[in-house]
């Protein structure tokens, strides 16, 4: 059967009346402006049709976190001021209903979500008008593979705002809401379906680029949209491998509001992806008094058939909670020693197996992460980096033999790029001063 890929085209019309310095479409996204805003994760939609009634509120940002029962995670912002708005949402229709409902309406979709419920694919969608000043030519597409969102972003001259991936019928296909690249609209934008956490820190440290969208990918990479701000206004951040604690304790210490808001797995335990905007001048204030601190749990098994082995972190701080010895506990001499250097050593010229498991953290990361390994000239060396939880490593890293080092050493270096270890791990925020 053919995929359809292209449903709607919705309106021509380009009108839009609003600060000079934020796009449209983007308002409740991009916008710093300070307003009552809630977000919620993991309830149902009794729960949240109750807290939208209660504040007064409107969605801006939807996910499907459960299909049975069906739940949600979701943001809010206050229906009022410059965020006033009719608006819409509906679950568990089909995309021909959804058609009927943009043309019904004279909507447009604002966010975009799909799940998958016995075989059939159903959508979750908030819409706003598409009349008046909020009115703008756009396009909405499902069953799209990534050259086809290409073509048609193209074929339109249009910019994404909405980015899905899913699965069906085992292939990997993509939703999408785009809007014409043009008058108010108009912005430099960039896109990506895959990228790695530690590519898509690279490309926002080098470009004045702020997300849009962003979404977590079953393989722990991203989709993701970045747009080009007409001016610098709103502070923003974005935060991965969030425990529910976290995501209240982040935006009490940066002041920022929640825009985007993803639930996701991750070794059996649920963490959290968001996406955070503010006010420069208010987060910059808070951010001076209340600094976040970012720890980084990991678990470390450090093996070696050498008389003696020291372990080095260079660039940051690792500390010690709890350790087991996995192998080698009746090795002679045997002496263990976990604090900012990790020590194993027996007897002289012994070459007993030894291995042990170390729960640790990691904080105060340089861009490079140094692991140096120094140990005897018998025997070798690994060390392995898993997330907590987690059967395979993220990376090992292996010394055998001699090193050719001048001097009485057997040292060999190690370097790790910060981001792409971080994004394999959870991740821990703190007040430093408590």
């Amino acid at each position: 059967m053919k995929r359809r890929i292209c449903l709607t085209l919705i309106s021509v019309l380009l009108v839009w009346v609003g600060s000079g310095n934020l796009l449209g479409q983007e308002l409740e996204r991009m916008s710093g402006e300070s307003t009552g805003w809630w977000w919620y994760s993991n309830v149902s939609v009794e729960a949240l049709g109750a807290a939208l009634n209660e504040h007064g509120a409107r969605l801006i940002d939807l996910e499907v976190t459960s299909v049975s029962p069906l739940r949600f995670s979701a943001c809010l912002v206050r229906n009022s001021g410059s965020y006033a708005s009719a608006w819409w949402w509906y679950f568990g229709i089909d995309a021909d209903r959804v058609s009927e409902l943009l043309d019904e309406l004279s909507a447009r979709i604002l966010d975009l979500e799909m799940y998958s419920v016995r075989g059939e694919l159903l959508f979750a969608v908030i819409l706003v008008p598409n009349t008046g000043s909020q009115a703008k030519a756009w396009w909405w597409y499902y069953n799209a593979s990534v050259q086809d969102l290409a073509n048609l972003v193209s074929q339109n001259n249009a910019r994404l705002v909405d980015l899905e991936a899913y699965v069906d019928s085992g292939q990997h296909r993509y939703a999408a809401v785009m809007v014409r690249n043009t008058g108010a609209d108009e912005a430099s934008w960039w896109w990506d379906i895959g990228i790695s956490a530690a590519a898509l820190s690279d490309r926002l440290s080098s470009h004045p680029e702020r997300i849009l969208d962003l979404e977590r990918m079953p393989n722990g990479r991203f989709a993701a949209i970045l747009v080009r701000p007409r001016s610098e206004s709103w502070a923003w951040w974005w935060w991965y491998g969030l425990e529910f604690s976290d995501i209240t304790e982040v935006a009490d210490l940066t002041g920022g509001r929640i825009v985007d808001i993803e639930q996701y797995s991750h070794g059996g335990a649920p963490r959290h992806l968001v996406v955070m905007t503010g006010a420069t001048d208010e987060i910059a204030s808070a951010a001076a008094e209340t600094p976040v601190a970012e720890t980084y749990p990991v678990r470390i098994v450090l093996s070696t058939t050498s008389d003696w082995t020291d372990v080095r972190f260079v660039g940051g701080t690792i500390s010690v909670q709890a350790q087991e010895i996995l192998e080698g506990a009746e090795a002679e001499g045997l002496q263990l020693i976990a604090g900012s250097v990790l020590s194993m050593s027996q007897a002289c010229c012994d070459t007993v197996p030894i291995s042990i498991s170390l729960d640790a953290t990691l904080s105060g990361l340089a861009e490079w992460l140094q692991i140096e390994i120094d140990k005897g000239h018998i025997g070798q060396t690994t060390i392995s980096l898993y997330s907590p939880g987690a059967s395979d490593p993220i990376d090992t890293y292996m010394h055998m033999g001699v090193a050719e080092n001048v001097g009485p050493t057997n040292v060999r270096t190690f370097w790790v790029h910060s981001p792409y270890l971080t994004s394999m791990l959870p991740r821990v925020l703190a007040d430093p001063s408590e």
